[in-house]
C-alpha cells in the first residue's frame, strides 16, 4: 500500500472539488502538518499561497517525505 500516492490523491480530489480547507483538514488528520499557513483572504498575495497549498497538498513527493518524517518520529517517541 503506497500511503504518499493514496493522501496526495484524495487531496487532489478534494482540491478539484475546490475544498482547500477540505484538504489541509485531511493533511491535518494524518498527523501531517500543512505545508503553508493558512492562507489570509484579504492578504496580497493570497493567490499564490492557495496555488501554493494546492500544488504541495496534491504532491506525491511532498506526502512521500512527511509520511517518513512523521514515521521516524512515532518510531523514536515509541522507544523512550
Amino acid at each position: 500500500m503506497n500511503l504518499a500516492l493514496i493522501h496526495s490523491t484524495a487531496c487532489r480530489e478534494l482540491l478539484n472539488d475546490g475544498e482547500l480547507e477540505d484538504a489541509i483538514r485531511y493533511c491535518v488528520e494524518q498527523g501531517i502538518e500543512p505545508p503553508i499557513p493558512p492562507c489570509a483572504k484579504m492578504s496580497s498575495d493570497y493567490e499564490h499561497c492557495v496555488a501554493l497549498a494546492k500544488e504541495t497538498l496534491s504532491d506525491y513527493g511532498w506526502w512521500e517525505k512527511r509520511l517518513k518524517v512523521r514515521d521516524a518520529r512515532s518510531r523514536r517517541q515509541a522507544e523512550t
